[in-house]
């Protein structure tokens, strides 16, 4: 009775070339191959890489140089104030679209969660 690996080392026996070279030669191939993609993208990566430096250059070279900074005087400007948040409309909307995507994200029904506070973040 032939098992399966019996029948696979016959079926490689039989062919005409031996399985160390077939072996052999598909991985030089893969190899050949993944030496091409490296230099392919190393020239790539060195004829982009000079035209994005001489980009740079000629934006360098175009900038006015900085003027020195003239001392400053003791007194400071204030910030100013923050702006006024600005009051929502429909609230109850706005909090049952917060509750459901906060349920969706959970994957639990809206009413097995509870929503104690809802702040505004800038």
């Amino acid at each position: 009775m032939l098992t399966n690996m019996s029948l696979w080392v016959m079926a490689a026996a039989n062919t005409d070339l031996p399985f160390l070279t077939v072996f052999v030669l598909g991985f030089g191939t893969v190899f050949v191959g993944l030496l091409a993609l490296i230099l392919i993208i190393t020239l790539l990566g060195k004829i982009l890489g000079n035209t994005k430096a001489k980009e740079a250059q000629k934006t360098v070279q175009a900038a006015p140089a900085p003027q020195p900074a003239a001392p400053v005087a003791a007194a400071v400007e204030p910030e100013p104030a923050p702006e006024p948040v600005e009051e929502i409309e429909d609230r109850q909307s706005m909090v049952a679209a917060i509750s459901a995507a906060i349920a969706t994200v959970m994957g639990e029904d809206v009413s097995g969660i509870r929503i104690v506070s809802i702040t505004r973040m800038n």
